[in-house]
C-alpha cells in the first residue's frame, strides 16, 4: 500500500499534473463559493477539457475539483449565509451565527480543519475497509433505504428545534414539496397546478438558497439597517484562525464521530453528503454539554458538517471504485471521468492494477491541503464584508444570489421560487419551524418514495420489518421519537413510598 500511494504521489508531481491539480483547485473553490453548480456540475462541464490528458492527470484533475468545492462553499456559507453546495447548507446555522458575533475568522478555521481532518480520516479508512466493502455494500436493498431516510428524518426532527412537534411539521412540509412532479409509478403529474416547470419536480438549489441565505438577506436588510454583519473583534485575523484550529482539536470526539458518519454515509449509495452534514450535526448536537448553544454560534455546529462532508468524499469511493456504482452525485461525474478514459471501475480495477486507485485517494487528498491553505490565506480578508453596511451589503448579495440561481439552468421562475422560499425561511425562523428538517425532508424524499414502492414490489410489507438492517433502524427511529417523552414521563413518576407518605 505504501509502495503505491508512493507511486501515485511521484505521478501526480510529474509535470503537467500539479499544474492540473492546481488549476482543479482553482476551479473547486470557484464554484465551491458561487452558489448552485457544484462540485458535480463542474466536474460534468470540465470532463471534455481532460480527453487530451494522461488518463491519472485527467482523473485526478476531476478529483480535485470535486474535493474542493466544499471547501470554497464553506466560505459563503459562514460568511453570508449563502451554501456554496447543498451540504454546506448546515454549516450555515452556527457559522453564520458566529459571524454576527464578530468570529468569522474562527468559524473559517474550525470549519477548515474540520475539513483537512474529516478528509484524512476519510481516506484512511477507505484504504483500511476497500478489501472488505463487498459485504456491507451489499447488505443494503430498498427495505434498508427506506429505513434509513426514515430514521433520518426522525432523528433530525428530534434534534433540531425546540419543540419535536414542529420539527416533525417542518419534515412533512419538506416531503409534501419533494412529492411535486410526475409520479413515479404511474407517471401522472402531482402538485403541478399545470405548471410544466413543476413537472421534473422542485430544484433543490432555488429552495436551499431561498431557505438559508435569503432569509438571512431578509433579517439583515430589515432589522440592520445601517448597520453591518458583525462589529471587529479585538486581535488579529491570523490568532482567531487559530482559535478555530484549537477548538477542533479539543472537540476532537466531535471531530472523529463526524468522521465515521460522513464515511458510512458515502458508502451507501444514494445517500448525499448532504444528509450526512446534517446527521452529524444532529449528533454533535445531541452529544454536546451545552446543546442549548447550537443554532447560536456554537463552534462545534461548524466542525461536525465540514468534516463529514469532506470523510464523505471517502466513504464514495468504495462503492465507485469496488462496483461501479456511484455513492453520489461527484462520484457519479467522477465514474463517468473512468469511463470517458477508458479505466472500468468494479471488481476488474482492483483485481488489476491498483494505480488509479491509489492515484484518486492521493488526488482526494492533497488538493485539500492546497485549497485549505489558500481559504485560510484569502478567506481571511474575506472577513471585512462582515463589516460593510447591512443596506449595502445585503441587496448586493441578493443580486448576486439571484444572478446565480438564474444562470444555473437560464430558467426565470427559479428566481421566482428562490424568492418564494425567502419568505419561507424567514417565517419558518420567526416561528420556530427547522429549515435544517425541512430541507433535509426534501433531500430524502425522492429515497423515501422510491424504495417504499420497490420495497412493496419485491418484498412485500414484510420486507421492511423481516430484514435485519432495516428492522434495527425502524428501532433506532422508534426509540428517537418515543423514547424521550417516556423517560421523561417516568422520571416524573412518584415512587410507591413517596406516595404512602404523602398520604
Amino acid at each position: 500500500m505504501i509502495d503505491g500511494l508512493s507511486s501515485a504521489f511521484a505521478d501526480l508531481m510529474t509535470w503537467p499534473s500539479p499544474l492540473y491539480l492546481l488549476l482543479g483547485v482553482v476551479v473547486g473553490l470557484v464554484v465551491g463559493v458561487l452558489p448552485g453548480l457544484g462540485g458535480g456540475g463542474a466536474m460534468a462541464l470540465l470532463i471534455p477539457f481532460t480527453f487530451a490528458m494522461e488518463p491519472s492527470h485527467g482523473i485526478a484533475f476531476l478529483m480535485a475539483v470535486g474535493a474542493t468545492s466544499g471547501i470554497g462553499g464553506q466560505v459563503s456559507s459562514i460568511l453570508i449565509s449563502v451554501p456554496g453546495d447543498p451540504p454546506n447548507a448546515a454549516t450555515t446555522i452556527d457559522g453564520f451565527a458566529m459571524t454576527k458575533q464578530g468570529k468569522a475568522a474562527e468559524a473559517m478555521g474550525a470549519a477548515t480543519f474540520g475539513s483537512v481532518f474529516g478528509a484524512t480520516i476519510g481516506m484512511v479508512l477507505m484504504l483500511a475497509v476497500l478489501p472488505f466493502a463487498r459485504e456491507f455494500v451489499l447488505a443494503f436493498s430498498y427495505p434498508e433505504f427506506f429505513m434509513l431516510a426514515l430514521t433520518g428524518l426522525v432523528l433530525v426532527s428530534r434534534l433540531t428545534g425546540d419543540s419535536v412537534h414542529k420539527g416533525l411539521i417542518a419534515a412533512a412540509a419538506g416531503l409534501m414539496v419533494a412529492f411535486v412532479g410526475l409520479d413515479p409509478v404511474n407517471g401522472n403529474p402531482r402538485f403541478t397546478f399545470e405548471s410544466l416547470y413543476l413537472w421534473d419536480g422542485v430544484d433543490i438549489v432555488p429552495v436551499l438558497i431561498g431557505l438559508f441565505a435569503g432569509a438571512e438577506l431578509l433579517a439583515l436588510f430589515s432589522h440592520r439597517g445601517e448597520q453591518g454583519l458583525a462589529a471587529a473583534p479585538p486581535g488579529g485575523e491570523a490568532s482567531r484562525v487559530m482559535d478555530g484550529f484549537r477548538a477542533t482539536v479539543r472537540h476532537w470526539r466531535v471531530v472523529v464521530t463526524s468522521s465515521v458518519i460522513g464515511f458510512g454515509a458515502g458508502i451507501v449509495p444514494g445517500i448525499s453528503g448532504t444528509l450526512a452534514a446534517f446527521v452529524a450535526y444532529g449528533q454533535a448536537a445531541r452529544s454536546s454539554r451545552h446543546p442549548e448553544r447550537f443554532g447560536k454560534g456554537a463552534v462545534e455546529g461548524v466542525i461536525a458538517p465540514e468534516t463529514a462532508n469532506d470523510a464523505d468524499k471517502g466513504g464514495g469511493l468504495l462503492p465507485t471504485l469496488a462496483f461501479g456504482i456511484p455513492g453520489g452525485v461527484i462520484m457519479a461525474v467522477l465514474l463517468s471521468g473512468l469511463l470517458v478514459h477508458g479505466v472500468p471501475a468494479g471488481p476488474n480495477l482492483l483485481r488489476g492494477d491498483l494505480h488509479i486507485v491509489y492515484v484518486l485517494v492521493v488526488a482526494a487528498f492533497l488538493p485539500r491541503l492546497l485549497a485549505a491553505g489558500i481559504v485560510l490565506l484569502l478567506g481571511m480578508k474575506a472577513t471585512v464584508l462582515t463589516r460593510i453596511r447591512g443596506d449595502i451589503l445585503a441587496p448586493a448579495i441578493a443580486a448576486v444570489t439571484l444572478l446565480s440561481v438564474y444562470a444555473l439552468r437560464n430558467e426565470p421562475l427559479d428566481v421566482v421560487l428562490t424568492l418564494i422560499f425567502c419568505y419561507v425561511g424567514y417565517a419558518m425562523e420567526r416561528f420556530g419551524f427547522s429549515r435544517l428538517t425541512f430541507i433535509i425532508a426534501l433531500v430524502l424524499g425522492g429515497l423515501f418514495e422510491s424504495s417504499y414502492h420497490q420495497t412493496m414490489t419485491t418484498f412485500g410489507a414484510s420486507g421492511f420489518v423481516t430484514r435485519p438492517i432495516a428492522l434495527a433502524l425502524l428501532a433506532v427511529a422508534v426509540l428517537a421519537l418515543f423514547g424521550p417523552p417516556v423517560a421523561r414521563r417516568l422520571r416524573r413518576k412518584p415512587a410507591p413510598a413517596d406516595v404512602e407518605v404523602a398520604r
